[in-house]
């Protein structure tokens, strides 16, 4: 499925080779810590495996191609077993660069075991002018797990006042909880997408977005926490919202510089930790 391939440019240009990867990561317990136990690599996409300074194991996700445009597929797995903790987050921001033809494609599975946790907490995706892209994640957490998920996108680099006018955006989450659905969103732009974005009902101008997801036992009782930090960041329109053992959270800035700053703050309070070195770098 993800060998690589190749497509005719449909201005006569000769074929070009499609980014292909596929990453693939499982940790256990051992001596109540946690260790990798299973590591799958191909393509374009790596995983590396720092030094963990705490109780989980930090896992760092590379896709080598330096970004994705149309035509290239990326698929991630991440599984947490029993009493695990992983962190998962990546290297860099994922850039999605113009497509003469078809969507890249990002799938992402996770998966949380018995009294295991994971936290799949990715860098920025940027999407540039004639880019095309779809997400999909879907995630299976154990009843008494712990899974949390961020996921932020900017349209365009807002510091250099880049606006995407033609391009396509489809972001599409599914969670199970103990085998049975809890939460679904689907998300998609199509065309003029800073015309959608400033569209009142949408995005009241702002250019970039996150959404924020933590499926636990102790989700209900930090929605306070959580409000709290929004009411440090006057510059971003966002609300969170509990129920059922899911805390969600949903962000919109006109910068990207000012979302990430406001989810920075969110994660660290909810974590009780630092965020992984990669997104201080």
């Amino acid at each position: 499925m993800f060998d690589a391939i190749s497509r005719s440019d449909p201005a006569g240009l000769p074929p070009l080779q499609r980014l292909r990867g596929r990453v693939e990561i499982a940790v256990k317990q051992v001596a109540g810590r946690t260790r990798l136990d299973r590591l799958y690599q191909e393509g374009s996409a790596k995983a590396r495996l720092p030094k963990s300074m705490g109780a989980a194991l930090e896992a760092i996700l590379i896709n080598t191609g330096g970004g994705m445009t149309g035509g290239d597929r990326l698929h991630v797995g991440v599984t947490a077993g029993p009493d695990t903790h992983l962190v998962a987050t990546s290297q860099a921001a994922e850039k999605i660069y113009r497509s003469p033809q078809g969507d890249a494609l990002m799938e992402t599975r996770l998966e949380v075991g018995a009294g295991a946790r994971l936290d799949w907490l990715p860098q920025e995706t940027i999407l540039f002018e004639g880019g095309r892209f779809g997400r999909r994640l879907e995630a299976d957490v154990a009843a008494d797990g712990a899974l949390l998920i961020v996921e932020s996108t900017i349209f365009g680099r807002t510091a250099r006042g880049e606006e995407v006018t033609e391009g396509s955006f489809a972001d599409r989450w599914r969670v199970r909880r103990a085998g049975r659905l809890v939460f679904a969103d689907t998300t998609r732009l199509e065309g003029n997408i800073a015309g959608l974005l400033d569209r009142p009902a949408v995005a009241g101008g702002g250019r970039a977005v996150a959404a924020l997801l933590y499926v636990a036992g102790d989700s209900e009782g930090r929605l306070d926490d959580l409000r709290a930090v929004l009411e440090r960041h006057p510059e971003i329109e966002g609300g969170a919202s509990a129920w059922n053992g899911l805390l969600h959270v949903r962000l919109v800035s006109r910068t990207g510089f000012a979302l990430r700053a406001a989810l920075i703050d969110l994660l660290q309070v909810l974590r009780g930790q630092p965020m992984p070195r990669a997104w201080m770098c």
